[in-house]
């Protein structure tokens, strides 16, 4: 997907290539909708609820934003939300104190295990989290409705 700092004002030929890049997309993994956009477009940065809301947008299952150059992996109301923060630990105009950062995540059936690498102190750091997807009724938080899909 675009960043924000993917202008190319000077390419070849004056195609800007950048701009065959979408501001978000979604694909479908295994049972997963995963979603993916920078995070520049979501105001204010870093903020739960607003990544939430584009969540529920995309209607996806995970929801991968970036732009903080902050890593973070948190489960809420069966839903995974994933920003791998910054493999270089290029500073940011939100903070200057980045840690560099990855994740890797493997499906496996309706599991998703994240590994997030950080490098903390010239060492490399590994820690890991799991997301089962919860079955229907279970992410349907009405009574009403999950008696009827029962």
């Amino acid at each position: 997907v675009r960043g924000d700092m993917d202008i190319d004002d000077d390419a070849p030929g004056g195609i800007n290539y950048s701009a065959h890049f979408p501001e978000s997309s979604v694909v479908q993994v295994g049972c997963f909708r995963i979603g993916v956009i920078h995070g520049h477009q979501l105001i204010p940065n870093g903020n739960d609820e607003v990544v939430e809301r584009m969540r529920r947008k995309l209607d996806v299952d995970v929801m991968i934003t970036g732009h903080t150059h902050k890593s973070s992996v948190r489960v809420k109301d069966g839903y995974y939300y994933i920003n791998p923060g910054s493999i270089t630990g290029a500073s940011s105009s939100m903070t200057r104190d980045v840690i560099p950062s990855f994740v890797l995540l493997a499906i496996q059936g309706e599991k998703i295990v994240c590994y997030l690498y950080e490098l903390k102190n010239d060492e490399v750091d590994v820690s890991k989290t799991e997301f089962v997807k919860p079955k229907v009724a279970e992410s349907v938080g009405s009574p009403l409705m999950q008696e009827l899909l029962s």
